[in-house]
């Protein structure tokens, strides 16, 4: 197989251009002269304002909806940072394949159809075609990935942005790996110059002493990786990430480029996000966050990406569940939009 490309992770940034911002602002014009009152609906509101932009128009109406979750194994999980095993990604990805797991119930009632792929797990789920390798290194001895491989990920999620998720106008993003709160934690501190102590939470419901030793695992992990500029996604991608996340930065970058919004889910979509926009500023028009979840990385990374959620339930369940819910939020403020009649037309100008 030949060496990936550097210059193909930079055609997929040139190919990003700001969202348009007269279309946000008719957007805004068009939704103060409706029958309500302007702004009435938030945040919601703000939204419809911004998909404008990235659409190229005032009034979108609803858009067709996507659910993408990809799978990867860790092997800093070996250290038992998780209260699952291994073997239980893939078990999920199963589930989800059959049309069984949680975030297939939430997208019926979207309605919204769900992709999902095996990006990196040790063991073979379903369509290989955008695998990258079988579980990554434990960073707290070796590098997540080899250099080729992180570039491999990110250009590996592009493709299966182009060739199964072309067709969403929103896309909602999510992933799936046991122990991945732990690289998430260790990129988010490097990425955002901050204390392991700041980012680490309980991910999938540990006790004290375990996120106690997630701590200690990301500090040894910075300690062995200190070395990787903290300015270079790639570098870090490949000293301290998964396959999943390095995937879904492709996947944020080719939907960007297509002006689709991308729904962003919970910590490792987030940071996935901030280092697509590290990569390619203009990647960061296009992002809606969907929820804040437990993770005290997540909070930072919305703060970092400059991103307020449309939900704070204190969810923790991954697999772009938040993401699903947000997209009826989403839909039904651009349904609004683009049908709720003019205050002339409806003869309630507001008095002078």
């Amino acid at each position: 197989m030949p060496e990936p490309d550097l210059a193909a992770v930079h055609a997929l940034c040139a190919a990003v251009t700001p969202p348009d911002p007269r279309s946000a602002r008719h957007s805004q014009v068009r939704q103060r002269a409706q029958a309500r009152p302007p702004d009435a609906l938030g945040a919601l509101d703000a939204v419809a304002h911004r998909v404008a932009g990235i659409r190229r128009d005032a009034a979108p109406g609803p858009l067709p909806a996507v659910v993408s979750v990809l799978a990867g194994d860790h092997g800093v999980a070996r250290h038992g940072t998780s209260v699952y095993r291994h073997g239980y990604t893939a078990r999920v990805l199963e589930l989800i394949r059959a049309g069984h797991a949680p975030v297939c119930t939430l997208a019926a009632r979207v309605p919204a159809r769900v992709e999902c792929a095996d990006v990196g797990l040790s063991e073979a789920v379903g369509d290989q075609r955008y695998k990258i390798g079988t579980g990554t290194g434990d960073i707290t001895l070796d590098p997540a990935m080899a250099p080729a491989q992180a570039i491999r990920a990110v250009l590996g999620g592009a493709r299966y942005a182009t060739e199964r998720l072309a067709d969403a106008g929103l896309l909602a993003i999510g992933e799936l790996g046991v122990g991945n709160t732990t690289p998430a934690a260790a990129l988010t501190a490097r990425l955002l110059d901050t204390a392991a102590a700041e980012v680490v939470g309980a991910g999938s419901g540990v006790p004290a002493d375990v996120v106690a030793r997630k701590r200690h695992l990301v500090d040894v992990a910075l300690a062995r990786h200190a070395d990787v500029p903290a300015d270079d996604p790639l570098a870090l991608l490949a000293a301290l990430g998964g396959f999943e996340i390095a995937a879904n930065v492709g996947v944020i970058l080719a939907a960007a480029g297509r002006r689709q919004v991308v729904v962003i889910d919970g910590t490792m979509t987030a940071v996935a996000a901030l280092l697509a926009v590290r990569l390619c500023p203009a990647a960061a028009g296009y992002l809606v966050a969907a929820h804040r979840s437990t993770e005290p990385a997540h909070r930072a990374l919305l703060a970092g990406l400059g991103l307020e959620p449309l939900l704070d339930l204190g969810m923790r369940l991954g697999m772009a569940s938040g993401a699903t819910l947000a997209l009826s939020l989403i839909n039904g403020v651009l349904a609004v939009a683009a049908s709720t009649p003019s205050a002339r037309s409806a003869g309630l100008v507001p008095s002078p």
